[in-house]
């Protein structure tokens, strides 16, 4: 079954690399990770849905990839990845382009950088959302319009292999999604379909680098890094992109970090600048400080 589906996905060389023909959507497409993934899809030929929440961040975000890969195919869809209903309509919009959907990325996802004894139910189940359920609705909801050879990639993050503060139910929801994806892989796997995340760590384009309001984060992260440095939404892009391809049709249900070696240290601790060194001293010591 393995050589049936390589050929329907159309791996004929271990040197091709091209995506023409093949229909892509990206969530969180508006900027940043999702931005970068979309434009390294177009670069190789795919045409792009790109999705965002709002419709005037993901239409500024279409004409920048148009100028920067001059006759790429990309579309727009305005919507909330956490959704069910949203989501169900991007990717049949998806589907719809040609009759076939055939690499999803599930970007949508973040951090709320927040000490566990600061938190409430709510506050948890929303972050939950954010970061775990967009994943899963686009596997349930991609998987049914995808042929043989389909690829899913979903985001997820240093955080889930680190101790560090502020980032305990980030790495839980994280964790989450790995988890689903090695399940999701195995249950896909006698559709051709394979499912795989990718693992960045902190990540920010070169604009943001030298933002004061993250200078300290950032010099806390870098010195916990073996690479030395942030990472940039392109280094990330390309990892995903490894694994949207025919290259990769041999792996499945698999995490790939796309970190600089940050997961293999601890988190740094940025909250007291963050809180207050008082209110953290309070954490640290078990107790609630609101």
């Amino acid at each position: 079954m393995a050589a049936d589906i390589g050929i329907e996905a159309g791996v004929n060389s271990l040197t091709q690399t091209r995506l023409e023909g093949l229909c892509a959507m990206v969530t969180g497409a508006s900027q940043g990770i999702g931005l970068a993934c979309a434009r390294a899809l177009a670069e190789d030929g795919a045409r792009v849905v790109i999705m965002s929440r709002r419709i005037e961040a993901v239409e500024e975000a279409r004409e920048r990839l148009l100028h920067e890969v001059p006759g790429a195919s990309i579309e727009v869809r305005s919507g909330d990845a956490m959704s069910e209903t949203d989501m169900g309509e991007a990717l049949a919009f998806t589907h719809g382009l040609a009759g076939r959907l055939d690499i999803v990325v599930s970007v949508v996802g973040e951090p709320s950088f927040k000490p566990m004894l600061m938190k409430d139910l709510n506050e948890v189940r929303s972050e939950f959302a954010m970061n775990f359920d967009t994943a899963f609705l686009a596997v349930r909801h991609a998987a049914p319009l995808m042929r043989p050879g389909g690829s899913i990639v979903c985001l997820s993050s240093a955080a889930v292999t680190q101790a560090g503060w502020g980032i305990s139910v980030y790495g839980a929801a994280k964790a989450a999604v790995e988890r689903f994806v090695r399940a999701a892989a195995f249950e896909l796997g006698g559709a051709g379909i394979r499912v795989n995340a990718v693992r960045p760590g902190l990540t920010l384009p070169p604009e943001r680098e030298t933002d004061p309001d993250f200078l300290a984060m950032i010099e806390a992260y870098k010195s916990e890094t073996p690479l030395g440095r942030s990472g940039r939404p392109e280094d990330v892009a390309r990892a995903v992109r490894f694994l949207a391809g025919p290259e990769s049709g041999w792996v499945t249900g698999q995490t790939f970090s796309a970190d600089g070696g940050m997961d293999q240290g601890k988190g740094p601790d940025t909250m007291d600048s963050m809180f207050g060194k008082a209110a953290m001293d309070l954490i640290r010591r078990g107790k609630i400080a609101m």
